[in-house]
């Protein structure tokens, strides 16, 4: 996203730089004798290599040269692009000469006029004058166009970097937060299977074929930046189904799914927090509970809504639930910006989450 963004303005930029000799020809009106003009031609070719230079110093001057500290090269390589940018239209395209006053052929001498130096000194209106500065003269010479382009494009590359770095330390971060929430997984996993086996269940087999699966999806797809909505979904199910051995009696359990998952891509492992949540705080055999999951998939993306009573002590719950929720808007914050919605419902006796992602 952020290359693409990247490419966008520097196109952009690029056309503007192109644009401008043209939009400022006094001939745009005519487009034939714009393009036989010379001075057109010598400010294209101007601009031109001030847009060479544009992506020049953005991909490797300032990269390689300016942020690597190498203070003295990043100087003397902007000196001799600017001596290029500035002398190099000249050599092709030379404006004419204009004739100047000192050029004009001196008047002959006059019968009666005293020699030079002799006499009545001029009237002062005809004293020679210093010509007024030019200050078309710098925007000829590329000046102002130069240090407008290489501050541009230093300020966009070193915000450019600025984003890789924060999206790095995102991403490490990230990695970070998966570290921490696979083991819980794991854990809790491994708790109803040895449950079952103290009871000698005959399911005991199927469950560690079920844990099997998920720690397969664990190794190899948590890595992943999106994997398929299917394989998360499947996730879901085979630990619903481990959940399900220590449901007792007293449990009224919903699970659904509606829609077609087929072509749609999520970041693993970052919808269970909250069907795990609903496990752990609202199941207790001691007391009914009830448990409601659907999953809804649309054309853009996918729904999440979970509700169960909260079964166990308010201080429990609420130390033990925080962590895990941060967590998990904290990965949402960083691979769904701006495109997800998170609504908590948090009562004395009753917990809801309701979340939408959009995975276009």
């Amino acid at each position: 996203m952020l290359k693409n963004r990247d490419l966008w303005i520097n196109l952009l930029i690029g056309l503007g730089l192109l644009s401008i000799p043209i939009l400022t020809s006094p001939d745009f009106s005519s487009f034939g004798e714009m393009i036989k003009a010379v001075g057109f031609r010598r400010n294209f070719l101007g601009y031109l290599l001030l847009l060479i230079f544009y992506y020049l110093n953005y991909y490797w001057l300032v990269p390689e040269f300016y942020s690597k500290k190498r203070h003295l090269l990043y100087a003397c390589f902007l000196l001799v692009c600017f001596v290029v940018i500035t002398y190099l239209p000249d050599l092709f395209f030379k404006l004419p000469d204009f004739p100047s006053n000192s050029n004009m052929p001196f008047p002959k001498k006059i019968e009666g006029m005293p020699p030079m130096g002799q006499g009545p000194s001029m009237p002062e209106g005809f004293k020679k004058k210093r010509p007024p500065i030019n200050l078309f003269e710098l925007r000829d010479s590329f000046l102002i166009q130069f240090i407008m382009v290489t501050i541009l494009s230093m300020l966009l590359r070193l915000d450019n970097r600025l984003k890789e770095m924060q999206n790095e330390k995102l991403r490490a971060e990230v990695n970070y937060l998966k570290a921490q929430i696979n083991p819980h997984f794991l854990f809790n996993t491994l708790n109803s299977i040895y449950a079952l086996t103290l009871k000698k269940s005959d399911q005991a087999p199927w469950a560690v074929l079920r844990l099997s699966e998920m720690m397969r999806y664990v190794v190899t797809e948590s890595d992943s930046e999106k994997v398929p909505l299917e394989y998360e979904i499947q996730y879901i199910s085979d630990y619903i189904d481990l959940q399900k051995l220590r449901m007792g009696k007293h449990t009224d359990f919903t699970y659904e799914v509606k829609g077609s998952p087929n072509g749609k891509r999520i970041a693993p492992i970052i919808l269970v927090n909250y069907v795990e949540n609903a496990f752990k705080y609202g199941v207790n055999p001691d007391e009914p509970s009830k448990i409601t999951i659907f999953i809804n998939i649309d054309s853009k993306g996918v729904e999440l809504i979970v509700e169960n009573k909260i079964t166990v002590k308010q201080n429990e719950f609420l130390e033990q639930t925080t962590e895990g929720n941060r967590n998990t808007k904290r990965r949402l914050d960083y691979f769904y910006p701006d495109r997800h919605q998170l609504d908590i419902d948090h009562r004395s006796d009753f917990y809801a989450v309701k979340l939408y992602i959009d995975l276009t």
